[in-house]
């Protein structure tokens, strides 16, 4: 790496670590859900249910113990702040199929938020393995949208329910995007650009 990059990764290491804290939040917040939704299924649903459910867990922790690696190497800095837990907690639901939606609807955030990130930001930024760790996220992501909304559609949720709540997510998702904004900049990656895609999918 050339003394340029090396500085130019030092002054976004704070930006980095904001976007992956974020991303640590949403893991494990994804992870809970899953296992509260698991445990609010009749017994013949949870039959059905089971092995996806267990799934999705494996995957989310799995994720969030690989960004904690990384972290390990940039500033600390808070995983969330008070808008953002209000945020995820807002997706909880004592209906299984409407908070299934919600975290499908937010796992197809996350997907255009890593598509983004690893399109814009410069590749000396990111380093080889956590470009490839975010890539791999992304692919698991991308099948737990799949899932979720599978599995919500199994348990009742119509296609009008899914398009509701993926704009209800989509909208909600939006400020806590705005919040990093600067971080986003930073990496390269255009915070309005991306913003009014989240807002305008479905």
């Amino acid at each position: 790496m050339t003394p340029g990059a090396s500085s130019q990764g030092a002054s976004a290491a704070p930006h980095m670590a904001t976007l992956l804290a974020l991303l640590r939040s949403g893991e494990q917040s994804a992870a809970t859900a899953f296992n509260r939704i698991a445990h609010r299924l009749s017994a013949g649903e949870l039959a059905l249910a089971a092995p996806q459910l267990i799934s999705l867990i494996d995957d989310e922790e799995r994720h969030d113990a690989a960004l904690a690696r990384h972290c390990t190497a940039l500033p600390s800095v808070p995983n969330t702040d008070a808008a953002t837990r209000r945020f995820f907690r807002r997706l909880e639901s004592r209906e299984a199929t409407v908070h299934l939606a919600r975290i499908g609807a937010l796992d197809a955030c996350v997907c255009q938020v890593l598509t983004r990130l690893l399109a814009r930001t410069d590749p000396e930024l990111l380093g080889d393995s956590l470009r490839d760790l975010l890539s791999r996220i992304r692919a698991d992501e991308a099948r737990h949208v799949r899932v979720s909304r599978d599995l919500a559609h199994l348990m009742g949720a119509d296609a009008a329910l899914l398009g509701l709540i993926n704009a209800e997510v989509r909208q909600g998702f939006a400020p806590v995007l705005e919040s990093r904004a600067l971080a986003f900049d930073a990496l390269g990656v255009d915070h309005r650009h991306l913003i009014a895609a989240i807002r305008r999918e479905h």
